[in-house]
C-alpha cells in the first residue's frame, strides 16, 4: 500500500503529466461537433472513431516520460538494486496511471458520448470499453516507452502503434454490436482477455527492458 501511495504522491506532483493528457482528450472531444458541421444531425457516424483514437492519444501523452525522470536522476537504478520485486512495482506504476488518468478519461467518454449521441444505453455500454481500452493502451504504450528510454518518444510510438490496431478493430466491432444489440458482450470479454495477458506480462518485459538500458 505504501508504494501504491508514493507513485500516487509523485504522480500528483507532476501536475502536467496527469492533467495534460485529459485537457487534450476534453478538447479533441470539444472540438469534433465544431468541426464537423455537415454531420451536425449524425454526429455519432463518426464520434467513436474518434472516440478510441483520442483515448489512444491521450494514453501515449500520458506515458511519454512515465521512465525518463527515474532514469536521469539514477531513482530507476537504485530502485532495482534496493527491491527484488520490480516487476510488481511496474505494475503498481501502471495501475496508478490508469487511475489518475484513464479512469477520469473513461467517466468524460461516457458523458460525451450520453451528449453526442442522447443514448444512455449505449453510452452505460461503451463506458467499461473505454475502462478496459485505456487499460490495454497504457501498458502498451509504457512497453514502448521503456523500449525508447533513451532514444526519444518517437521511436516507442512507432513501435507500439501496430499493437494498439488490433485493439482498435475490436473496439470498432464493438460499437457496431452494441449499436445492434449483438455479441458486444464476446467483445468486451475478449477485450479483458487481452488485458489479463498484457497486465501481466507487460511489467516483466518492461523491467527486462529497463535493467537493460542500465546495464
Amino acid at each position: 500500500m505504501n508504494v501504491f501511495y508514493l507513485e500516487y504522491l509523485k504522480l500528483k506532483k507532476k501536475t502536467r503529466h496527469w492533467i495534460g493528457p485529459i485537457i487534450v482528450f476534453i478538447l479533441i472531444m470539444i472540438a469534433y461537433p465544431l468541426t464537423v458541421e455537415f454531420l451536425e444531425k449524425d454526429l455519432e457516424k463518426g464520434f467513436y472513431s474518434l472516440l478510441w483514437i483520442s483515448i489512444l492519444l491521450s494514453m501515449m501523452l500520458a506515458t511519454e516520460d512515465i521512465f525518463l525522470e527515474d532514469y536521469n536522476d539514477g531513482t530507476l537504478e537504485q530502485t532495482i538494486i534496493s527491491i527484488s520485486s520490480f516487476p510488481f512495482l511496474i505494475a503498481k506504476k501502471i495501475f496508478i496511471y490508469w487511475f489518475m488518468i484513464g479512469i477520469p478519461i473513461s467517466l468524460f467518454s461516457f458523458l460525451f458520448s450520453l451528449g453526442i449521441t442522447k443514448n444512455l444505453n449505449i453510452s452505460l455500454l461503451v463506458f467499461p470499453f473505454a475502462m478496459i481500452c485505456s487499460y490495454i493502451f497504457l501498458n502498451l504504450f509504457v512497453f514502448g516507452s521503456a523500449l525508447s528510454l533513451n532514444k526519444g518518444s518517437v521511436l516507442g510510438a512507432i513501435i507500439t502503434m501496430p499493437l494498439a490496431l488490433p485493439v482498435l478493430i475490436v473496439l470498432g466491432k464493438g460499437v457496431i454490436a452494441i449499436q445492434f444489440g449483438i455479441n458486444y458482450l464476446e467483445l468486451l470479454l475478449l477485450l479483458l482477455g487481452s488485458l489479463s495477458i498484457i497486465i501481466t506480462s507487460v511489467p516483466f518485459i518492461v523491467s527486462y527492458i529497463i535493467k537493460a538500458h542500465l546495464e
